[in-house]
């Protein structure tokens, strides 16, 4: 049997938006919803990655089909979209069933499918939600819980990082395949630092550090970011910390990475940071803590540097010293193996794996 030949639900995660006019989620799409079988839509912000996994997977000659789960915290609608992926492996005869999220998504799926189930687990849903201390909240703890179980009854997993994959129980690595979120070269290229700067409107001379919050997420750990630019300030004062808490076009995130000088990035957790893969396709430094697979991806390049702690002092030596030199990374060079086409091949592998083609 051929890749082409089968087909391969995907189910997505995402809350529905209620009211597209004046939304301030952002860009918007219509995706089709198992809250009730219709198209509904959703922030492209929280269906962006995914979604280009499914694209990639598709051009490679797939049949793929797709559904969102929303309400994940009622009962009743867990029980309903469970009932309907019942119905959609009798009725449509898939293959396999790939879903994009642990706990509850995830412990739906593999009670219900009668097709073969693998999970993609994304970082928070497996490693558990963090308050603004670090600390893991009750929610989180379910979280892993529920994920874990969900695990144990999947037929494959995919972890974001090696990190990601050894926190699984011993047992349930040898069916673990560590496969990062995937780079849209196309969306992600050099743009001359001045040229991104007019298209944003931004200062020419100031020294611009990008912070993702992800809407202010107490992950992100933005106080430390917050203790690492100050001490930044006291030296360089035409510093300036662009916080970017969503709202914007994913198509205009290549000029914020090109008109920016550094990224910084000071997370509790991360599977595999997207912007910072993004960052680098785009040759900007990132200074980076400890978290997901940045020690892994920053390995080797130029004017980046992971830290050994979460010390704001050390942080903030290191980015004055990029931020004075001016120059930027060398990440391009490094991350053809995460193009959106490399990564559908190796999910596909997982995919034959584990149908044993």
């Amino acid at each position: 049997m051929r890749m082409g030949q089968y087909k391969v639900f995907h189910i997505h995660v995402g809350n529905r938006i209620h009211s597209v006019q004046g939304s301030e989620n952002g860009p918007l799409e219509e995706r089709f919803s198992f809250y009730d079988d219709k198209l509904s839509w959703y922030s492209k912000h929280d269906i962006i990655n995914a979604d280009s996994q499914m694209q990639s997977l598709l051009a490679k000659g797939l049949e793929i089909n797709y559904g969102h789960f929303s309400n994940r915290k009622s009962i009743l609608k867990l029980w309903q979209y469970g009932l309907k992926i019942r119905r959609l492996c009798k009725n449509e005869k898939y293959d396999l069933i790939h879903v994009f999220w642990g706990s509850t998504t995830a412990l739906m799926t593999v009670i219900f499918s009668t097709r073969p189930v693998i999970i993609s687990f994304s970082g928070s849903d497996l490693l558990g939600l963090k308050n603004s201390k670090g600390k893991i909240t009750l929610s989180g703890r379910i979280s892993k819980v529920l994920s874990i179980i969900a695990a144990c009854l999947a037929d494959s997993l995919i972890t974001k990082s090696e990190a990601m994959k050894n926190t699984l129980p011993e047992g349930l690595r040898i069916k673990t395949t560590v496969i990062p979120n995937g780079v849209d070269f196309s969306s992600f290229y050099l743009i001359p630092l001045a040229d991104a700067r007019t298209r944003l409107g931004w200062q020419s001379q100031s020294k611009i550090v990008l912070f993702f919050s992800s809407g202010g997420a107490p992950v992100k750990n933005f106080r430390l970011a917050s203790e690492t630019f100050q001490k930044v300030k006291e030296t360089i004062p035409n510093a300036v910390l662009k916080v970017i808490d969503g709202g914007i076009d994913h198509n205009d995130l290549v000029y914020y990475y090109n008109a920016s000088d550094a990224m910084l990035l000071t997370s509790f957790h991360e599977g595999s940071n997207n912007s910072l893969k993004e960052a680098m396709a785009c040759n900007l430094p990132v200074i980076s803590v400890p978290c997901g697979d940045a020690p892994e991806r920053l390995r080797g390049l130029t004017n980046c540097y992971v830290s050994k702690e979460y010390d704001a002092s050390e942080l903030a030596e290191v980015l004055i010293r990029i931020l004075l030199t001016g120059e930027r990374s060398n990440g391009r060079g490094f991350i053809d193996e995460l193009s959106l086409s490399r990564v559908a091949d190796r999910i596909i592998e997982v995919y034959e794996k584990t149908l044993q083609v």
